[in-house]
């Protein structure tokens, strides 16, 4: 087993709740309070682009109507993400103190399963956010973790991708759905059929400046974060480059010989090959928890009355269940089995709850207990800031 499970090994699993605790001398209560504050702070910072990419997007039309929810999305996501976290070394802190050792189903597992139940109070914008990124943090880990032929294979990750990237793009293009997609390309003019391919190629160059600033922004993110540029990849500015291009050139190839909705459906499949250049799971994944949403919006829009049946399914609320099984998993594959948790999901848990995973884990390669205790009892390094 990995160095961590040696917390529920003896003798450390004896070892008092000051080993979870991030400061000296802390009572269980002091603690859960000091990391509420930190994981303000930490997840503040983390969340720091969600509050200003859209703001850049949107430089040119900014107003109070459309800065006001970008900041309340902000606030209630780092609220939201600082109270999971302290809940969860609180219930652990609980776990032991009530068992009088560590136990497994408790470490972390159950603890932050408990702790997310606070997502049934979440605003739906939150929840959606929440939801899409745990889910497929969690498929992919699933995945990984029982070593499925599809983690090896590009070709079979691709075509999954194009599928995915038809369903989204049908329903985006019909205008039924409105959520967030790696493309969102313009419609053809009503008068597509009268123009020339030269001019319809022409018209979409337009688009082309706007996904390369957001494929830029994308892969500066990480490398802004960490305060370097060394390891700058510009692998999203070329994805959705190569993405849009596919659509557009497809759509205008076959404007004047297809109807508009197969030239579409057409297009949308084809240009989902552009996943091939990026190869990454991760995006994979998150292509299919977003079409499952795209096909459940769907069913949850059709007409219940007469449908009973219809009517309970559409009433099952599936983020709200979805969430807590999802990171309680994510948290255990952090704590135990890390080397398949992508790096997104590791930076996304041990960010938000200010580092306090990876310092348990680096606590855990010490030699004994008594190194341990020695190291947790040593002045914090952790600022009030």
């Amino acid at each position: 087993m990995v160095s961590p499970s040696k917390l529920l090994e003896p003798p450390l699993n004896r070892m008092p709740c000051i080993v979870m605790h991030s400061r000296p001398g802390q009572s269980c209560t002091q603690a859960f309070l000091w990391n509420l504050y930190r994981n303000h702070v930490s997840s503040g910072k983390y969340y720091l682009p969600l509050l200003l990419v859209p703001l850049l997007l949107k430089w040119r039309s900014l107003s109070k109507k459309t800065i006001k929810p970008v900041i309340m999305n902000y606030v209630q996501a780092t609220s939201f993400a600082s109270c999971i976290n302290a809940t969860t070394f609180y219930m652990m802190c609980m776990a032991r103190r009530h068992n009088g050792r560590f136990k497994l189903i408790y470490t972390p597992f159950l603890s932050c399963w408990t702790g997310s139940q606070v997502c049934w109070l979440m605003p739906p914008q939150v929840l959606h956010y929440f939801v899409t990124g745990v889910t497929h943090a969690a498929l992919e880990s699933l995945l990984r973790q029982f070593h499925m032929p599809l983690v090896h294979s590009r070709l079979d990750q691709t075509l999954i991708f194009m599928i995915c990237s038809l369903v989204v793009l049908h329903y985006q293009q019909a205008k039924r759905y409105s959520g967030f997609w790696f493309i969102r390309p313009v419609p053809l003019p009503k008068n597509y059929n009268k123009r020339s391919l030269a001019k319809l190629i022409r018209e979409s160059l337009g688009e082309f400046s706007t996904y390369l600033g957001i494929g830029l922004a994308l892969d500066l993110i990480n490398p802004i974060r960490r305060r370097s540029l060394k390891n700058l990849r510009l692998n999203s500015t070329s994805f959705l480059i190569g993405y849009i291009g596919l659509f557009k050139l497809v759509q205008s190839l076959l404007a004047n010989r297809l109807d508009l909705k197969h030239t579409n459906a057409l297009a949308a499949f084809v240009s989902g090959a552009s996943f091939a250049s990026l190869n990454r799971l991760t995006y994979m994944s998150f292509a299919v928890v977003t079409a499952s949403q795209v096909i459940w919006q769907q069913v949850c829009s059709k007409d219940s009355e007469k449908d009973k049946t219809l009517a309970m399914i559409q009433k099952i609320p599936w983020s709200k269940l979805l969430i807590p099984w999802s990171l309680a998993y994510l948290v255990h594959v952090f704590f135990f089995h890390q080397k398949y948790l992508n790096d997104l999901a590791n930076d996304f848990i041990d960010s938000t709850c200010d580092k306090n995973g990876s310092r348990l884990l680096d606590l855990m390669k010490l030699p004994d207990a008594n190194a341990i205790l020695t190291t947790v009892n040593k002045s914090p390094t952790t600022s009030f800031w």
